[in-house]
């Protein structure tokens, strides 16, 4: 009688999921700006059709694998009303001579995932822990990171949107990160300070993103480079950065607002590309099971819930309670190691028990 109200608990609770991640399907500051030419239904009709374009696009970036970006070209009538949940107008300002409104657009999971599929276009949806972001800036040779006028860090953060793949933390500019570590300390990857940062920001990795910039007098021009490294296990990872390609390493002026665009778009690319990597060699769908054992009715939701993030409905289906344990099976191409990545930062591992067969179990 126990192991049935186990069972009928576990099945409402997959009856009620969504998508773990469906905030990544909604599209908030899409800012509209059109000439006033018509009336002001025709002016909104307008403006929502420009909405829809743009959130395709933004939604496009976020998720879809950049070596298919190109594969969008080639698309012709794609009806976007029908990837749409709903939409939001705020911000709405009607002039004599123009309209502006920011359009929050809402797109349907499963219709967009299967508009992906249709059209052989790959996709990642899979969140990362947070990363603790260093921003140091190297200006005139000086160091900046925790004080009040590093820009870097204040254009690196209003750059980053937080609905994203790669998730980034950003400490405060404050006297007490100051004492806790310098930008010298980074740069010279202390790794016991390091450590000490992150346990008491209560994180597991880092991004160091190094920014210098110096005024040549001879050539009258700034010079800039960017650098960027994880820090993860005590290890560091060099990401690399496409110098000279898509911002002038010269110029006449400074570029810390472009170029702090173009690094975030990079580090979301790094992290797409993280996930790739992880995939298995073959593209064939393979069955397999994973468990866990049954303490407590808390601990059981919660576990689920992840799964639930990582694997769809169709992927994931329960497969039965024995005893105090709970099986799931799988229909996935995800690899092991891509499923213990979405699991880590949840203090969660998957190892295998048999063939085919894995157990699911706490880290920390």
């Amino acid at each position: 009688m126990q192991n049935f109200f186990r069972y009928f608990f576990i099945i409402f609770i997959i009856n009620l999921h969504v998508y773990g991640n469906d905030s990544l399907y909604l599209v908030k500051d899409n800012q509209i700006f059109i000439q006033n030419e018509d009336n002001i239904s025709d002016l909104r009709e307008k403006a929502k059709t420009i909405a829809f374009e743009n959130a395709l696009g933004i939604l496009i970036k976020k998720i879809a694998e950049p070596r298919d970006f190109s594969k969008f070209n080639f698309l012709e009538d794609i009806k976007i009303n029908r990837l749409v949940t709903d939409y939001n107008i705020t911000n709405e300002i009607i002039s004599d001579i123009s309209y502006s409104a920011n359009i929050a657009v809402n797109f349907n999971p499963d219709l967009i995932l299967e508009f992906f599929s249709n059209n052989d276009i790959r996709i990642q949806t899979l969140v990362s822990d947070q990363y603790l972001v260093l921003p140091v800036m190297k200006k005139f040779n000086t160091l900046y990171l925790w004080e009040a006028n590093n820009l870097w860090y204040d254009n690196l953060k209003i750059e980053y949107d937080e609905v994203s793949l790669l998730k980034l933390y950003f400490p405060e500019k404050n006297h007490l990160n100051k004492l806790r570590i310098s930008a010298s300390k980074i740069l010279n990857k202390d790794t016991e300070s390091l450590k000490k940062f992150l346990k008491f920001h209560n994180k597991k990795n880092a991004i160091i993103v190094l920014l210098e910039e110096n005024f040549d007098n001879k050539i009258k021009k700034f010079k800039s480079r960017v650098e960027l490294n994880t820090y993860t296990n005590e290890k560091f990872e060099i990401i690399k950065f496409p110098q000279d390609q898509r911002f002038n390493e010269i110029s006449s002026t400074s570029q810390i607002k472009l170029i702090s665009k173009i690094t975030i778009d990079e580090l979301q690319t790094w992290w797409k590309n993280k996930i790739d990597s992880l995939d298995s060699l073959s593209s064939s769908i393979s069955t397999f099971f994973i468990q866990y054992n049954f303490n407590d009715i808390k601990r059981s939701i919660f576990i689920e819930n992840v799964l639930l993030q990582i694997f769809n409905e169709e992927e994931l289906t329960f497969n039965e309670i024995k005893g105090n344990s709970v099986s799931f099976k799988v229909n996935s191409s995800f690899s092991e190691d891509k499923i213990n990545l979405a699991l880590e930062k949840h203090g969660l591992k998957i190892s295998s028990v048999e063939k085919n067969i894995f157990l699911i179990k706490e880290t920390n």
